[in-house]
């Protein structure tokens, strides 16, 4: 009895389906045990073109190129953060210096307010000789506040708690930080110096029909790299730049250090410059300094409008996508991840693409529809 052909369809469709979801749990588990090594490949990735510009025109040793293309770009990532973190204290040791002024200030502020004939006062009166003239609200009205105000000291204390508990979570995984990122350094260093014999080895290992595909999948996933780190690094100057413009517009003092600041915070997920920009604004406006807390809000919403313009179009030209999968990569992945998302979404789109040229797709597609075909 002949089997119905959709039933060997549904039979390889389903070895496809387990072979991903396999490729996923291995996946799952190997990239925790070797993610250093994997980031250490793609730092000696990054740094071949000029340890080759050394190599071939300096005549240096490799051994020494990748030394000191190594050493460029670990001491220029540290000696930027000791920077910033320097710039940071100073400022912060300031401000500290400065509080007790700001918060007396502040604090009269609302008793002025309270007390001074206002139009808040006048309000303030108002609702007092409502509820003395309506005592059955004011049960009502004092529980609902009450319960208000408990909300509000809870998700305060989560907030500090949690604050604290992520510092202190920070500082006691320092040690293990630092371990592996002596390893992602060590790991870049070893596979940069190889980096020929490597690529030899794993030429000789791949068979010759799949040396093509690996070599676009390789070339698109290499060019999507390079533009996703220009992409960021072009959209953070530009809010850096904002910042320091707005605030030498506004006449802000130290106004430098605040745009180094930006692109620092910039740099950290889920945090941005939102979270300088809004809570100072807010401070502003509620102290009278409506001038300058407005042009503090009106700056963060034309780096949010800059941003959200700039971020589909940037990605998708330096990544080489269209800017609608894009934008539909950037928002799936940070729906699905969070912030990780916003890079594993578009990076996900590009192995796609690196595949579809490759024909692998069309591989897959034609063996779930006719199983693999025996040359004779």
């Amino acid at each position: 009895m002949a089997q119905h052909p959709g039933v060997g369809i549904a039979i390889r469709a389903a070895v496809v389906l387990l072979a991903i979801i396999t490729a996923y749990y291995v996946l799952s588990f190997l990239i925790p045990l070797v993610y250093p090594f994997l980031i250490g490949w793609v730092i000696a990735l990054l740094i071949q073109p000029p340890v080759q510009f050394l190599e071939r025109r300096l005549r240096l040793p490799r051994w020494l190129g990748v030394f000191l293309i190594l050493f460029l770009f670990v001491g220029s990532i540290i000696t930027g953060l000791l920077i910033l973190i320097a710039q940071m204290v100073l400022e912060l040791t300031h401000l500290a210096q400065r509080l007790p002024v700001y918060l007396q200030y502040f604090n009269q502020y609302i008793v002025d307010i309270l007390t001074k004939d206002t139009q808040l006062s006048r309000t303030i009166d108002n609702v007092q000789k409502y509820l003395q003239r309506n005592p059955e609200h004011k049960a009502k009205i004092i529980s609902s506040i009450q319960k208000n105000l408990d909300v509000l000291a809870n998700k305060g204390t989560e907030m500090i708690t949690d604050f604290i508990s992520g510092v202190g979570s920070f500082l006691s995984d320092l040690p293990y930080i630092a371990t592996v990122v002596v390893f992602i350094v060590l790991a870049a260093f070893f596979i940069g110096i190889d980096w020929p014999q490597l690529r030899k080895r794993m030429l000789g290992i791949i068979p010759n029909h799949a040396r093509k595909t690996g070599g676009i999948i390789m070339r698109d996933l290499r060019h999507a790299l390079f533009g996703f780190v220009r992409a960021q690094f072009t959209l953070i100057t530009i809010t850096a730049t904002i910042v320091l413009i707005g605030l030498l517009i506004l006449g802000v003092n130290y106004a430098l250090t605040m745009a180094l600041i930006a692109l620092l915070l910039d740099l950290l997920p889920y945090i941005g410059v939102g979270s300088i920009l809004v809570p100072w604004s807010i401070y502003l406006l509620l102290t009278g300094d409506y001038h300058l807390g407005l042009g503090i809000a009106i700056l963060y919403g034309v780096i949010v409008i800059v941003r959200q313009l700039l971020e589909p179009k940037l990605v998708a030209s330096n990544v080489g996508l269209d800017p609608l999968p894009t934008l539909i990569a950037l928002f799936a992945g940070l729906k699905l991840l969070g912030f990780i998302g916003v890079i594993i979404g578009p990076v996900t789109v590009v192995i796609l693409m690196a595949l579809y040229r490759a024909g692998v797709l069309g591989d897959i597609w034609r063996f779930i529809l006719q199983g693999f075909k025996v040359e004779t």
